[in-house]
């Protein structure tokens, strides 16, 4: 996959890192384990029209598309690393305004929540605290679910227009919805402030781990903007986070201090091309001044690399942090046919660039729209080594899962395992995926 636009793409990485679930606007989901680099498991052309409940496969190509999938999120009940089945689970919404819950070790839909919002189901989050799901909707109303039986809890009216994003604080005791304007609740839905500021939609929002402050980028806004949650009456931001293009992900670590103990706040967005942004700030001060780290991923052969051709960054997420201004990030980029899986130490102020020269297979490339029109009429290519290329270029079983248990895919190739990428005068060591 080239320098392409990914803003379609659906991804999510689960809690402890170890899955990764992927939809791409084509009716599947695939989950992947981040640890082998392979398929866990695909969900295909659901429907629940089964007198069971259960999962079933269409049977014509003519209904692939089944569900339009518009957003994801993990859940997980009981302790996170439990790998019972209806321990993990990828929670979905629809635009025909469905809510589905989908086991991933055993391979089944576990409940359905028919017309939840109706008009489409535009966000969704999960609350730790007391396992409950958070949905919006184009319909302006903040659903409560029980993630266990898909019973609704309770509804509330938030916005008299659609909501764009949703996201729950790491207690659990606020949640943050917001369209152009940005409010926060409590528990009780009970709205604690409000700010205003973007000017358009807002696509990523998310809490600091510290819940001290909102982290936010509308559509099309190449900047990521902090908010500070302290109830006063002044809505104005904190700071801006400067980027070249705009988000499709963000992710924030740690928490604001003075101490100089403390490790600081650390954020990590994805750009709509691909490109992985890392800030880092003792406190909030800190990161008004502080430039974004880069992370990209390019191919070091000769043709691609003087045509300026570039591996993509998907989806990102910091795994942990260090106290000098490091921490370890997980990313997903290459093929959306088969990612590939890079761990690695980023040093804040430290560019990285994962480079690969391996042998190369050409793939037709999505094209880019919006104000890249001119960059997509020309000629484009997807890049795949040849640990992707297998499966890229033969057809994808079906996986058909149901109440008697769930077929799985058999891989004639392991996972290879990156080698060891250098940028600039530093080493940075891969973890194999």
């Amino acid at each position: 996959m080239t320098s392409s636009n990914i803003k379609d793409l659906l991804t999510s990485f689960s809690p402890t890192s170890e899955f990764y679930a992927i939809s791409s606007g084509d009716g599947r989901v695939k989950i992947w384990n981040t640890l082998t680099g392979r398929l866990q498991v695909e969900f295909v052309n659901l429907s629940t029209d089964n007198a069971d409940g259960g999962i079933m496969e269409s049977k014509h190509e003519s209904k692939y598309l089944s569900l339009d999938y518009t957003c994801m999120h993990w859940a997980h009940l009981g302790k996170k690393n439990k790998r019972k089945s209806g321990h993990l689970l990828l929670v979905l919404g629809t635009g025909g305004g469905d809510v589905l819950s989908l086991d991933v070790s055993s391979g089944q839909l576990k409940w359905k929540f028919s017309d939840c919002h109706p008009g489409g189901v535009t966000a969704i989050s999960f609350s730790e605290h007391d396992a409950h799901v958070y949905t919006t909707g184009i319909d302006g109303m903040v659903c409560q679910i029980n993630l266990k039986t898909g019973v609704s809890l309770r509804n509330f009216q938030a916005f008299t227009k659609a909501i764009s994003s949703l996201a729950v604080s790491p207690d659990g005791n606020m949640f943050a919805i917001a369209s152009a304007q940005l409010k926060v609740f409590n528990s009780n839905n009970k709205k604690i402030q409000k700010f205003t500021g973007h000017k358009i939609g807002v696509r990523c929002l998310t809490f600091s781990e510290d819940g001290k402050f909102i982290l936010s980028s509308g559509v099309g806004e190449r900047y990521v903007l902090f908010w500070k949650i302290d109830r006063s009456a002044n809505h104005s931001t904190c700071c801006p986070l400067p980027m070249e293009n705009p988000a499709v992900s963000l992710n924030c670590k740690g928490s604001e201090s003075m101490d100089s103990k403390d490790t600081g706040l650390y954020v990590l967005a994805i750009s709509e091309i691909g490109l992985c942004y890392f800030w880092h700030g003792k406190s909030i001060e800190d990161m008004r001044t502080s430039k974004a780290t880069k992370i990209s991923v390019s191919f070091m052969h000769a043709t691609l690399r003087n045509k300026g051709y570039m591996s993509t960054i998907y989806s990102g997420k910091i795994q942990s942090i260090g106290n000098q201004a490091s921490g370890v990030v997980l990313l997903a980029c290459g093929s959306i046919v088969k990612p590939s899986f890079e761990k690695l130490t980023v040093q804040y102020g430290i560019d990285v660039n994962i480079s690969s020269s391996q042998e190369i297979i050409f793939l037709p490339a999505i094209h880019l729209d919006g104000s890249n029109k001119d960059q997509a009429s020309k000629t484009r290519v997807t890049v795949l080594d040849h640990a992707n290329a297998e499966d890229a270029t033969i057809p994808l079983p079906t996986m058909i899962h149901n109440q008697k248990g769930t077929k799985k895919r058999k891989h004639s190739k392991s996972h290879i395992v990156a080698d060891h990428r250098k940028h600039s005068n530093a080493t940075i060591p891969l973890v194999g995926s």
